[in-house]
């Protein structure tokens, strides 16, 4: 594999494997990198297609061939040398959005828009939708995460403060400060700001939130 990827890649290429099967392709790319001091990235494509019953795999616990896939990512990472090399990886399932559509229901139209208050699904988590919002601003999905705690409140720092998404409930405008104060300290050239639309704690202060942080420089404010 490795004089497959030495012919096809350059030193800081991201191989794309629709077909992941095993994970073989991700699993050589961290050898190749250790031997060649070479910086590839890997996406791997692999469905959830069920192991065989009767295989080695399924008897040791494996239900699916990603299963298999991600364990033998972990176990080609854990054999290279983590000091000098990057081998962490993310996993996501394509799924539906993790925002509600307007489907109205004019038999019992009171309850929709009474439903309409929290456009977010009641299944999904924090990190859902953290990724999907990256998704819809186009950025990469390993920029780096920090989360800080501004006035009680969990806010997610992307990209050295290129994105601030604050998905809690009751949101005050010590928040919505603080958010300006962190701007002031990271220096982004550019920060845009995401908000819970339900995660307000009054219609006043979901009002002011823009003002405020116009005042920090910040123009791109939004609410999911």
């Amino acid at each position: 594999m490795h004089n497959i990827l030495s012919m096809s890649v350059k030193k800081d290429d991201i191989i794309l494997d629709f077909f992941a099967g095993y994970g073989t392709t991700a699993a050589s790319t961290f050898s190749f990198n250790e031997k060649f001091n070479h910086e590839v990235r890997f996406i791997t494509v692999q469905l959830p297609e069920p192991c065989d019953k009767k295989s080695d795999e399924y008897k040791a616990g494996f239900k699916t061939i990603s299963d298999v896939c991600k364990e033998r990512i972990r176990r080609a990472g854990n054999k290279v040398d983590k000091e000098n090399l990057d081998t962490g990886f993310k996993v996501f399932k394509l799924d539906s959005s993790n925002i509600k559509p307007w489907d109205a229901d004019f038999d019992n139209l009171e309850d929709m828009i009474a439903a309409a208050d929290d456009s977010l699904k009641k299944d999904r988590t924090a990190d859902d939708v953290l990724y999907e919002i990256l998704l819809k601003y186009g950025l990469d999905l390993t920029l780096p995460i920090e989360e800080h705690i501004l006035a009680g409140k969990t806010v997610h720092n992307i990209g050295c403060g290129a994105l601030m998404i604050c998905l809690d409930d009751e949101i005050t405008l010590d928040v919505v400060n603080a958010i300006g104060d962190l701007k002031k300290e990271l220096q982004p050239e550019v920060m845009r700001v995401v908000f819970k639309d339900a995660g307000f704690a009054d219609p006043v202060v979901k009002t002011n939130a823009i003002q405020v942080l116009k005042q920090f420089g910040i123009d791109d404010v939004k609410s999911i």
